[in-house]
């Protein structure tokens, strides 16, 4: 099997609820009619304020919001690409990646392809600036121009990586398969293997300054860290599959996933994680990202093109059901 058959599987693997698609004919072309505003897995969504935010995911799939969500604006279709992270240094800079990179400096209304020094499939993306940014996948890769040109850097792990996160220029964590998290201090000059807790697959890492972080992964692992990765402790239950962790400051985050039946979870913690409190969806579909842009404005995507938005902290989740427009 392929590490693109191996992530496809673990993450994105759908269970066999089939949803009925209505399209309409109109001068601009064929629109998704059911359900709104499209029906592609959306596997990464990010947000630069309380209103402009961009969601990503399969067939090419990059949609943007100025709104908070309440509409969202089709902005590519670079099908057959598969997109699986986003992230944006500002309102008009970003990149996502995928089966591909491609990069923005109009805000989604344009993007270019950066293929230079890269092969393989990335699982996610993340820039410190304007320049500097890594994707990881079945290896690290970082630019320092802004994606114009991207060279290899050497894990020091064997396993595909699902996640990558910086909290600044120098100091960054990747988390990957079977257990795999290593750490750099030097802008991935160097990546040190921190001595794994789990042999879970791990799918998304956080942190919120040098010291503080959080990972999760399937298997019900939440790991959290309060020096830099250099000790973990498992808070998780095991009964569930986590694939995005997301933290406002040192006390207040969000993970999305799912149960083993492919459920939605979403849970709330307020004191780093010692607790976490489950909220309630609304939708039997499971969620890959979450994404929030102050304590209270946050939104979730997942399986299908579900979109969750919450304007008070996640205790109240509503479907954003709207009309997607073609540009």
């Amino acid at each position: 099997m392929t590490r693109r058959c191996e992530n496809e599987k673990l993450i994105y693997d759908i269970n066999s609820r089939t949803v009925n698609s209505i399209f309409i004919l109109s001068q601009s072309g064929w629109f998704w009619q059911n359900p709104l505003p499209q029906g592609n897995n959306l596997r990464s969504v990010y947000f630069t304020d309380n209103n402009t935010g961009w969601a990503v995911g399969t067939s090419g799939t990059v949609l943007k919001t100025t709104n908070s969500g309440t509409n969202w604006i089709s902005q590519s279709n670079i099908e057959p690409e598969e997109l699986n992270s986003v992230y944006f240094i500002d309102n008009n800079t970003g990149w996502a990646a995928g089966s591909i990179i491609i990069k923005t400096t109009n805000g989604g209304t344009n993007w270019t392809s950066q293929t230079s020094g890269v092969s393989g499939w990335s699982s996610s993306v993340y820039f410190a600036d304007n320049n500097t940014g890594w994707a990881v996948g079945g290896t690290i890769y970082k630019t320092t121009n802004g994606g114009t040109n991207w060279i290899s850097q050497v894990s020091g792990s064997g396993n595909y990586l699902r996640s990558v996160h910086f909290s600044d220029n120098n100091t960054g964590w990747v988390v990957g398969d079977s257990g795999a998290m290593c750490r750099t201090t030097n802008g991935g000059t160097n990546w040190i293997t921190q001595q794994p807790v789990t042999g879970n697959w791990m799918t998304s890492v956080h942190f919120s300054n040098n010291n503080t972080g959080w990972a999760v992964g399937e298997g019900g692992l939440i790991l959290s860290t309060i020096n830099g990765g250099n000790n973990w402790i498992n808070q998780g239950s095991g009964i569930n599959n986590y694939f995005s962790v997301h933290f406002i400051n040192n006390s207040t985050g969000w993970i999305v996933g799912s149960d083993f039946s492919g459920n939605s979870i979403i849970e709330k913690t307020t004191n780093s994680g010692t607790n976490w409190i489950s909220q309630s969806g609304g939708t039997i579909y499971r969620l890959f990202s979450v994404h929030f842009a102050d304590e209270n404005t946050g939104l979730a995507v997942g399986v299908s093109g579900i979109i969750l938005k919450t304007t008070n902290g996640g205790t109240n989740w509503i479907n954003e059901l709207t009309e997607l427009q073609i540009i």
